[in-house]
């Protein structure tokens, strides 16, 4: 009985040493993370490619192809400043359409959760799903509500948050409240 016993204190043993060793490199990994600054995309940085999945029907996207231009827009469905502004983009993402500018809202999210943010619009069908590294990638801070401008040739133009002035600039173009019928 006592050789039962010792074997079932070393096992037990064996196991609370291998558990403290996992989390001990795991809570490593998570500090070195922490401290390493996200590496953020800035204008003249070109996007490199990523496969993304169309929240409607589950089609593929590859962003950062050259050929068209588009407004990567970051929404968060816990953020009440991106559920205000979904409806005023429906109408945006028709005429960016119109003007050869592809727009897509992107998101790590889980599809329930963006189908809620989305909910009573078309807007699934201009919604994609990035993996997190992809996601982390395109928008490191995780700004909401926050958009990324790329030109035709896979160049960032411009980042930022939606309403501020580049935002508000593509808005004028894109309405014709300025003259200007096409976005650039």
């Amino acid at each position: 009985m006592d050789a039962d016993l010792l074997q079932l204190t070393l096992a037990a043993l064996a196991f609370a040493i291998a558990l403290n060793l996992k989390l001990t490199l795991a809570a490593r990994r998570s500090t070195l993370r922490a401290l390493a600054p996200p590496a953020t995309l800035q204008p003249g940085h070109t996007l490199p490619a990523m496969r993304a999945t169309v929240l409607a029907g589950g089609g593929r996207v590859v962003l950062g192809a050259a050929g068209t231009a588009c407004a990567l827009l970051f929404l968060s469905s816990q953020c009440p400043k991106c559920r205000a502004k979904v409806p005023h983009l429906t109408s945006l993402v028709e005429l960016a359409d119109a003007a050869g500018l592809a727009m897509w809202i992107v998101s790590e999210e889980p599809r329930w959760r963006l189908a809620s943010l989305l909910r009573g619009t078309a807007l699934a069908s201009r919604t994609l799903r990035l993996g997190r590294a992809d996601y982390r990638l395109v928008n490191p801070l995780r700004a909401s509500p926050a958009y990324l401008f790329v030109d035709r040739h896979g160049t960032i133009e411009a980042t930022g948050l939606i309403g501020d002035a580049d935002w508000l600039a593509l808005e004028r173009q894109l309405t014709g409240a300025d003259g200007v019928e096409q976005a650039a």
